[in-house]
């Protein structure tokens, strides 16, 4: 079965469920659930969007377009005493325009979140994402993709003592498979997996992980932290992708540093086995939070990584670096900027050798009414490759786009 059909199965009964009980509502703040606390909101969002860059292509293969966006989706937030559950899901239908209209398809995602007696001494965590996009985290592929991508962890903390010292063991499965973006494009050279689609749809993989979290809270919105994960590759065709298994240890600290600074230090060490061969690095995590008023937040990071792309020689280290700012104004208006750029090498590959992507995202938004909000922004998007000398420069390698937005919501 396909990731479209298998969101279209597993999200539309939801929203019917969700939109049956509207029907018999009274209008107000959305739908009382579980008890005065726990509300649904169904929602409907309509977004128009131009792209320079429809598909992903170099500049001098650039086509732009029009896509039209329609999400409609809903929200939980049921913060019970015993057991707490917030939920955002959406469907997102593209409807591209013109001469681009045979790149129309679903997409959507969801985000769960399940917390059990977080107030006791043994408690349980679900979390749950799925994410169906044109966008990818993979920047080995020669060519555009559509990603389908689920991360499912399931943790159980432990908190004696009133909880000053925490320790947390978790589990996790991530799962992620791709589709081309469209057919019809030749990304490059076709004895690549990633150039022809039905081999593509066999570079989907699987990763289990366990970890352990040791917390202990020395002040009282201060924690000191060592963290320990192992994982291991499950590809679907073993031929087409490695199956490497890697290790990576933190220890750091995160929480207020004053009133209104809060942040993170950690530093590790990783290991990756079988990418092919052995890579292995010093690891941080680095972030300070600025929070002047409780309406404006400013948040700047770097992470150092190691991780691998499907296919047989992708594994990577990696510098990445974001902000995210956004400040409301008069209880009416938000403004926001979020931007990220990330640095991969890839020291075993015979294909590329290094790979640059960055992303800027300004926007606005004003809420007409309790109900009803209208936004606009812009989002910049770069890529770049360094490929080993006499290799192929294939379409998907290197290209820059730029999109502008108008959107509207409403929420019940």
């Amino acid at each position: 079965m396909t990731g479209e059909m298998t969101l279209r199965r597993a999200l539309v009964g939801s929203f019917l469920l969700g939109f049956a009980a509207v029907a018999q509502a009274s209008a107000g703040n959305g739908i009382r659930v579980g008890g005065s606390s726990g509300r649904l909101h169904p929602y409907i969002e309509l977004e128009g969007r131009y792209d320079s860059n429809v598909a992903f292509d170099q500049n001098a293969n650039q086509s732009s377009g029009f896509i039209l966006h329609v999400r409609p989706g809903l929200t939980l937030d049921s913060p019970g005493e015993s057991v707490a559950v917030k939920l955002d899901a959406n469907l997102d239908w593209a409807q591209y325009l013109g001469k681009n209209s045979n790149l129309s398809r679903l997409y959507g995602e969801a985000q769960l979140g399940v917390g059990v007696n977080r107030r006791g001494t043994l408690g349980l965590e679900l979390t749950d994402g799925f994410r169906r996009s044109s966008t990818t985290h993979v920047l080995s592929f020669s060519g555009a993709v559509v990603e389908n991508s689920n991360s499912l962890t399931l943790a159980v903390p432990w908190r004696p003592g009133g909880g000053a010292f925490v320790t947390t063991v978790s589990g996790g499965w991530d799962l992620s498979t791709f589709e081309a973006f469209d057919k019809g494009l030749i990304c490059g050279d076709p004895t690549l997996p990633d150039c022809d689609a039905g081999r593509l749809a066999k570079l989907g993989y699987s990763d289990v992980r366990g970890g352990l979290e040791l917390r202990w809270r020395f002040l009282p919105r201060t924690a000191a932290v060592l963290q320990g994960e192992y994982w291991k590759r499950l590809p679907q065709d073993s031929q087409l992708s490695s199956k490497p298994w890697g290790w990576r240890v933190w220890a750091g600290a995160a929480g207020l540093m004053s009133a209104h600074l809060a942040g993170t230090l950690k530093g590790g060490w990783g290991s990756i086995s079988d990418a092919p061969g052995s890579i292995s690095s010093w690891l941080a995590n680095a972030e300070v939070e600025w929070l002047p008023v409780e309406t404006a937040s400013l948040k700047l990071g770097y992470v150092r990584d190691i991780g691998v792309d499907p296919g047989q020689d992708f594994g990577f280290t990696s510098h990445r670096g974001y902000l995210d700012a956004r400040a409301l104004l008069a209880s009416q208006y938000t403004a926001q900027i979020t931007a990220s750029y990330e640095h991969r090498d890839y020291p075993k590959s015979n294909t590329l050798d290094a790979a640059d992507l960055l992303v800027v995202q300004p926007s606005a938004d004003i809420e007409l009414t309790r109900w009803l909000r209208v936004g606009a922004g812009v989002a910049y998007t770069k890529r770049t490759s360094k490929i080993p000398s006499g290799g192929h420069q294939f379409p998907a390698f290197d290209f820059d786009k730029t999109e502008a937005f108008v959107r509207l919501r409403g929420t019940y």
